[in-house]
């Protein structure tokens, strides 16, 4: 798997416009490093952490502190404790997978765009977490977003 340069992400906000109705519903998508969580528990609580604390962050720049709901969660993929073997496919062997699918909110910041709120999002997280809002299919990682042929796990 090849790496493309992420678009800037901000000269790329105009073209947010990329949506797909198929995609109903907000993705987060972690390959945890082994060496940050040597099980499956931890892993999934190293996820949720870092998460709570990049929508937090997120909501005190974009939403004058206000919190935002989560949605419904729809799907979740964890390891479970049987597996004593990290996902090994792709460009991250040896990490954890954790992935998400939440219906969408409305957000609590109503001058900001779904697209905007996940790009602000993806600059507090991690680089082994990427973050699609509902109905687009740019993903946003480390504050750059990538669209369509690029891997935003595979850029470092």
């Amino acid at each position: 798997m090849t790496a493309c340069a992420p678009a800037s992400a901000e000269s790329s906000l105009p073209n947010f416009t990329n949506s797909d109705g198929r995609l109903a519903h907000d993705e987060v998508i972690a390959h945890i490093p082994r060496h940050l969580a040597e099980t499956p528990s931890v892993a999934l609580a190293k996820f949720n952490i870092v998460l709570y604390r990049a929508k937090h962050l997120t909501e005190q720049r974009l939403c004058e502190g206000k919190w935002t709901p989560r949605g419904a969660l729809l799907y979740q993929y964890i390891p479970g404790e049987a597996d004593t073997r990290p996902h090994t496919s792709g460009n991250k062997p040896g990490s954890w997978l954790v992935q998400t699918f939440r219906s969408p909110v409305n957000l609590a910041c109503p001058d900001t765009t779904r697209a905007e709120y996940f790009l602000e999002m993806s600059r507090h997280l991690p680089a082994w977490i990427s973050v699609r809002p509902a109905g687009q299919i740019t993903v946003f990682r480390l504050g750059q977003a990538f669209t369509g042929g690029q891997h935003p796990l595979a850029a470092r």
